[in-house]
């Protein structure tokens, strides 16, 4: 995906402002939506676990279509969605790019079937101009609605995942725009099928106030809630990307704590875990150096042929050793190569522990595993002891 925007001056030298976006590695009278009377969508078919129903935490992770057979090694007992990641859509509605789905997919969809797993594809858009412009325009909407209508008429589908991500103020009508595309398309889903579910990606800080959350959690299924990019490849800092506590407001407390100022329930809250991290080139050895350049992203376990370009987690741990944050107790590791000092931060299966200690003390949906194709074996292992008991 495209790098973010420069993170704002923060007070804290050691904390930066805002996370970024994942990546790969008043609207006008004629536009307006009346949202009361629209309700949620019904939640997904008979024996379909959901975040919102049932006592059992809800075990979903994204595929990224630039890892594609890494699924046929995913944990299929413990899933209960697969988000298919990512069918791009322009400004004018139209489906710009949607990376071979359905027809280069159809092994993915029937193991999931196979297994009893919705697959979910996710409708994503990263670009701000095209947000605005989109969002703006009745009729790009309504060709929106109607292509996303059309993605459902593959067999194995549990609904849709809207992926929307922008850092950087728009206009009132584009953000109205957005909330009344999310009603309209809501409505539409339950005309086409009630047990179809809708949900919607959701920044941790949306400090450029560019959603109407309250609205949002209304309108869908439930939220995934980022979790991860807390500090990111272009940060100006090096730190965790997804720290449960410590570290300012990027932490998961302060992300849950805002989504509770708007009234969302517990049970619609979906936590997203990254399954990687970044390593930058620091000015020393200390937690929180100040970056030199840009980071890379280190994923944790993946297959050899997923991203072979990229650092693995557990190779830089075997080799540079592992540290501890104090405030977080999220693992890290420091090292010096002929450019100078580097740093990276990553999870393993402490801090994960912690994010689903963290979920199952809040009563949280459940997690979201981006993406999976970055686990392996002995995370999956780890994850079901926290959170899937056997199923009946």
């Amino acid at each position: 995906m495209t790098a973010p925007p420069s993170p704002h001056a923060d007070p804290d030298p050691h904390v930066s402002s805002r996370p970024s976006r994942r990546r790969r590695f008043g609207a006008p009278a004629a536009f307006s939506l009346a949202l009361a009377g629209t309700a949620s969508c019904s939640p997904s078919g008979p024996g379909t676990i959901t975040p919102t129903g049932g006592d059992r935490f809800f075990v979903s992770g994204y595929h990224p279509y630039w890892a594609p057979s890494s699924w046929e090694a995913y944990p299929w007992d413990a899933l209960h969605r697969l988000y298919f990641f990512e069918i791009e859509v322009g400004a004018d509605g139209a489906i710009a790019d949607a990376h071979g789905w359905p027809e280069q997919w159809s092994g993915l969809v029937a193991r999931a079937v196979e297994a009893g797993v919705p697959v979910v594809p996710t409708i994503s858009m990263h670009d701000p101009d095209a947000f605005e412009v989109l969002f703006a325009s009745p009729d790009a909407v309504a060709r929106l609605v109607e292509e996303a209508i059309a993605i459902l008429a593959g067999s194995g589908l549990g609904g849709l995942h809207l992926d929307f991500e922008v850092f950087r103020p728009v206009d009132l009508a584009a953000r109205d725009g957005y909330t009344a595309f999310v009603a309209r398309l809501a409505r539409r889903m339950r005309e086409v099928d009630p047990t179809l579910s809708l949900s919607v990606f959701a920044l941790a800080f949306d400090d450029d106030d560019v959603y109407n959350e309250r609205a949002l959690a209304e309108l869908a299924d439930y939220l995934i809630l980022q979790g991860y990019d807390f500090h990111h490849a272009d940060d100006t800092r090096a730190g965790p990307t997804a720290a449960v506590a410590g570290w300012g407001r990027l932490n998961w407390e302060s992300v849950l704590e805002r989504f509770h100022g708007f009234g969302v329930p517990a049970r619609q809250i979906v936590m997203a875990v990254p399954l990687y991290g970044y390593e930058w080139p620091v000015e020393g050895a200390q937690p929180g150096a100040a970056t030199r350049g840009p980071g890379v992203t280190v994923p944790l376990a993946p297959a050899a042929d997923v991203v072979p370009e990229m650092p693995r987690a557990r190779e830089r741990i075997a080799e540079h050793g592992l540290r501890r944050d104090e405030q977080s107790g999220s693992p890290y590791y420091s090292f010096q190569d002929a450019t100078g000092w580097r740093q990276g931060w990553l999870e393993d299966a402490e801090s994960l522990g912690s994010k689903y200690a963290f979920v199952r003390a809040h009563g949280l949906g459940g997690v979201a595993f981006f993406p999976l194709a970055y686990g392996d074996a002995a995370i999956w292992e780890g994850m079901r002891a926290a959170l899937t008991p056997p199923r009946e």
